[in-house]
């Protein structure tokens, strides 16, 4: 919601007020999602922290250019869409690997 506020202002306050946030819903989840990694599977909680920190840091070098590289292939609103989508399905899948991975939190 916030990209989406952002995009559509057009002014340059309301896409630094849109980007800080995202940084603060989004800044905690890297570290929620090495916890729950590390919970996964107890006996390789550190590879599993490795994992989702490789996963974390491809996102954080590949994201940026993806996004600039879909933006001169349509326009940047329709690259934020994409990510915005993209993010949407992720969340989704992760939620229903969630429930898989863990059935005893399914009941909640």
């Amino acid at each position: 919601m916030a990209v989406l506020t952002g995009m559509l202002v057009h002014t340059p306050l309301a896409m630094g007020v849109s980007v800080a946030v995202i940084g603060l819903l989004i800044g905690p989840l890297f570290p929620v999602a090495i916890s729950r990694a590390g919970r996964a599977d107890p006996g390789r909680a550190a590879s599993m922290a490795a994992k989702v920190s490789v996963i974390g840091y491809i996102a954080y070098l590949a994201g940026p250019p993806f996004i600039g590289l879909a933006a001169e292939a349509v326009s940047l609103p329709a690259a934020f869409t994409l990510i915005i989508v993209l993010a949407a399905l992720g969340t989704g899948m992760a939620a229903l690997e969630g429930r898989a991975g863990f059935p005893e939190q399914s009941v909640r």
